[in-house]
């Protein structure tokens, strides 16, 4: 542990500036520099290498109730990211350590270090930490255990397949011997879906037919739907939906622009598929189910080394591209986890 508990670096971060009306874009971002604190004791000052950039911070930029409080104009921007202790006020850590952190979207982030996770390079790969072995792989892992409870010789059906977590949900639910069907947006993902991460098939919601395909692809129904997207692809699934099926709601990404409108005949139509099939719906967010599963890190990291579960990432480079990166993976833009590497390790 180093004994320097001040420093003079000069740091520069994004800042939420203006909450968008429909689609986010660029102008509602900031970039600001700012000096960082002296370090207090229980502290480290970390320098970020990848940030992680995810679709959840689309619903902090409404103001409106979620299950965290929106974002504030000046705010900063939150999110995970792998980086390397520059100082450390905790005898837990030392520099030159690599930690996984709710750095932020900034180039230096002060934590606490009881909040700091030691990433190991036994396990994987650092930028791991925010993929598979990180928020995004429990997101994954818990979601379909604890709530889709899925037995082997079913079918999982994954919306947004070709994404970070859903790409994962396939691969877990093939470890846990399933039949897999993803959904994805054109015929590059869809192949890629298949041939890249095992999965029995992937459809193409944006094809004409979707549906029927979709109905093709699940000769036997579908008994576990991972739901991350909402919208016509929900609305595809639901009378495949076998009796006593499971829904796991992980995300909407349909709806984070702030669609609005909604069909009452359509909210009609879901509620009767839950009555008469008997669905099991709940949806959840990540620190939901962290107590049921403390066998995750062991179980991912072996299924990585062994290559039974395969990551992906969508890496962009520098610090200026971390917004077009987001706006990107809003879109769909790319194949897998999308991370922003800012800074080398050294």
């Amino acid at each position: 542990m180093t004994n320097v508990l001040t420093n003079t670096l000069k740091n520069r971060q994004y800042v939420f500036a203006a909450r968008p009306e429909d689609e986010a874009t660029a102008g509602c971002f900031g970039q600001v520099e700012t000096v960082l604190p002296a370090l207090k004791p229980g502290q480290i000052l970390c320098r970020n290498l990848w940030l992680s950039v995810d679709p959840y911070l689309r619903l902090k930029m409404h103001d409106r109730e979620s299950y965290t409080p929106p974002l504030q104009i000046g705010e900063a921007i939150p999110g995970n990211s792998v980086a390397q202790v520059v100082t450390s006020a905790d005898p837990a850590f030392e520099a030159g350590d690599m930690v996984a952190i709710s750095g932020g979207w900034q180039e230096y982030a002060v934590v606490r270090a009881a909040h700091a996770k030691r990433v190991d390079p036994a396990l994987s790969r650092p930028q791991s930490w925010l993929g598979a072995l990180g928020m995004t792989g429990f997101t994954a892992y818990g979601g379909l255990l604890s709530i889709g409870q899925p037995k082997a010789g079913e079918t999982v059906v994954v919306s947004a397949a070709a994404g970070a977590v859903g790409s994962l949900v396939g691969q877990i639910a093939r470890q846990l011997g399933c039949r897999v069907v993803g959904i994805a947006g054109g015929p590059e993902k869809c192949a890629r879906v298949v041939a890249d991460f095992g999965f029995d098939a992937c459809v193409d919601y944006r094809a004409e037919g979707f549906a029927g395909a979709l109905a093709a692809a699940c000769p036997k129904g579908v008994d576990v739907y991972f739901e991350n997207v909402g919208g016509k692809v929900a609305a595809a699934v639901m009378p495949l939906l076998n009796m006593f099926a499971r829904i796991p709601v992980c995300g909407l990404i349909s709806q984070y622009d702030g669609q609005s409108g909604t069909d009452p005949k359509a909210l009609e139509e879901f509620m009767r598929w839950v009555l008469v099939r008997r669905l099991t719906l709940r949806g959840f967010i990540v620190y939901d189910l962290y107590q049921n599963h403390p066998e995750f890190t062991d179980t991912m990291a072996g299924w990585l080394r062994s290559g039974a579960i395969r990551e992906e990432f969508n890496l962009h480079s520098g610090f200026d591209q971390v917004v077009p990166a987001f706006l990107g993976m809003l879109k769909g833009a790319g194949f897998g986890k999308t991370l922003v590497q800012i800074a080398e390790p050294v």
